[in-house]
């Protein structure tokens, strides 16, 4: 009796997150953070699978009309402020903005401070960049969340961007991203579980590495002749003279 009484509560929750979902989403005024929240909620019960839906990304396609990275990020947002004990009205301060930067920190995991040679807790900086994002704006909250990743120096990101031909994107561009990320496999799972394919960029520095690899397309090396030098220096012999 307890476990049907159990499962009806959960029931009716799920179909009152859907139903507010669809309601926001249909809003001229809609506040993301109340999406990002029950997105989150979804995520933690797993509500798509009841609603007929294989991941949030179908759900958030299909049913809301979201961009896959876009109900991603806003469930993330959630996710991380609820990991690290921040509450709504201490999060949201700080924008959608700035709060997609820092939250793809891993509240999990942790950073080694070379200067005072400790470890410290992902978590507390995810607080303190989010609770003083007040005092850094959208640039350099970025700057200093790769410092928390150790992406600096060489390893700071550089967003590249060329324009193509829709039928060479198509027949060309395509088809080489897909072979190479067959060849590389998956590089984990996200946070629906699902596998998670490498990012364009890696894909692009693998087909790169593959061109300068090849020993086909290095230049040729100039051939070099070497001449050795006159050292007959001496004066030409006269031209004997006929006797008359």
């Amino acid at each position: 009796m307890v476990v049907e009484i159990v499962g009806e509560a959960i029931a009716g929750r799920a179909a009152t997150v859907r139903r507010n979902l669809m309601s926001l989403v249909s809003s001229l005024q809609v506040n993301e953070f109340d999406l990002a929240e029950l997105l989150c909620e979804a995520d933690e019960h797993n509500y798509y699978a009841g609603w007929g839906f294989s991941s949030r990304s179908e759900y958030a396609a299909q049913e809301l009309g979201l961009k896959e990275r876009k109900a991603q990020y806003l469930a993330r947002i959630a996710k991380v402020c609820k990991a690290v004990g921040l509450k709504r009205a201490q999060f949201e301060p700080a924008g959608k903005s700035k709060l997609r930067e820092i939250t793809t920190l891993n509240p999990a995991a942790s950073f080694w401070n070379a200067e005072k040679k400790q470890s410290e807790d992902m978590a507390e900086h995810i607080v303190r960049l989010i609770l003083d994002s007040d005092k850094m704006n959208l640039e350099q909250v970025r700057d200093e969340v790769l410092r928390l990743q150790g992406r600096l120096g060489p390893d700071r990101p550089v967003t590249r961007s060329y324009t193509v031909p829709r039928s060479v994107n198509e027949e060309v561009i395509k088809p080489a991203f897909e072979l190479i990320r067959r060849r590389l496999g998956s590089q984990g799972r996200d946070d629906e579980g699902a596998a998670q394919d490498y990012s364009d960029g890696v894909v692009l520095e693998c087909i790169c590495a593959d061109v300068l690899s090849d020993i086909h397309n290095q230049p040729e090396e100039p051939i070099e002749f070497y001449i050795e030098p006159d050292d007959d220096t001496s004066e030409p012999l006269p031209i004997p003279q006929e006797e008359e």
